[in-house]
């Protein structure tokens, strides 16, 4: 593998955008919500290229300096704590009126040391697979941890190569490999691909992204071919087989977990399920009001139907 990780992290940390005003608002209210938290923002999903579109929901990373400060005291910030600890990130929902605009937003919350941490060694492929990805940063506090979030996002690209490039015994095509990747990576989660196409359609748009990373990492690359052989590495087929047997199981009780964060959130959670799995759920009223306490045997009900396998 080249030995190229300064041209890669400066490669990541030129993934930026100017947010427009409406975007600048939201990042602002959430600001407002977590005073003195915030250490910045990565933005990534569909919308990255229509940010300007209020049609389409906010999807923010952001990241924070601790959880406990965050969340708060009393039972709930100390709980909600806990969770975002043990399974981050914390997911939120947002709604914000500037103008004739309403802007909505989704937003996960994770540590800088976790988000570098679980980018770079992190078993489980939600946060390299995620990052490696395009993605943008807005409003870091300062540069050390602007350099920072492009340090994990550069660990991200490397981790997701390195865990993918055992699956093949012969040189690819780029488009191919990346697309490999990725599509392993959704494997993990709740996803409704059955195949590579989605995979492939992100690395095709951002293909000269790729290209550029192929260089960086292979010393093979040539004419548009890599040997991801060169890359060494054995016992991939077997964690990417284990990650598919915990990352769903993972995944939903993440997706539960944010049912409580915001109001209708439980439906919300709900509609994704079906959406990503094709299983829906009826809930009652006392359900909706208190989704923690009754999320077992939510969870329960719908990994017996099949959403999460």
């Amino acid at each position: 593998m080249s030995q190229t990780p300064d041209a890669l992290t400066a490669m990541m940390a030129a993934e930026t955008l100017a947010p427009p005003p409406r975007v600048t608002a939201v990042m602002q209210a959430i600001r407002d919500r977590h005073l003195g938290r915030v250490l910045g923002f990565v933005y990534y999903g569909s919308s990255l290229r229509a940010l300007d579109d209020a049609e389409k929901m906010l999807d923010f990373y952001v990241l924070v300096d601790s959880y406990t400060a965050t969340h708060g005291k009393g039972i709930s910030g100390s709980w909600r704590a806990l969770t975002n600890r043990f399974i981050p990130p914390s997911v939120f929902y947002l709604e914000l009126q500037t103008g004739d605009v309403l802007s909505t937003c989704k937003y996960s919350i994770i540590t800088l040391d976790e988000f570098e941490r679980r980018c770079s060694d992190g078993f489980l492929s939600q946060l390299w697979g995620r990052f490696s990805q395009p993605c943008a940063l807005f409003g870091a506090k300062d540069d050390s941890v602007a350099s920072r979030i492009a340090r994990a996002r550069a660990a991200a690209v490397r981790k997701i190569a390195s865990e993918t490039a055992p699956l093949f015994d012969a040189p690819v095509t780029f488009v191919e490999f990346w697309a490999r990747a990725y599509f392993e990576s959704y494997r993990t989660e709740l996803r409704p691909e059955s195949n590579d196409g989605r995979a492939r359609e992100i690395v095709e748009r951002y293909e000269d992204r790729y290209r550029t990373i192929s260089e960086l990492l292979f010393d093979s690359f040539d004419k548009g071919e890599l040997d991801p052989r060169e890359m060494g590495g054995q016992g991939s087929p077997t964690r990417w087989s284990l990650r598919r047997l915990l990352g769903r199981p993972v995944a939903a009780a993440r997706v539960l977990n944010s049912a409580a964060t915001f109001d209708g959130g439980l439906d919300y959670v709900l509609r994704k399920v079906e959406r990503h799995s094709g299983v829906s759920l009826d809930v009652t009223e006392a359900q909706r009001r208190h989704p923690v306490l009754w999320s077992p045997v939510l969870g329960w009900k719908l990994w017996r139907r099949g959403a999460f396998g």
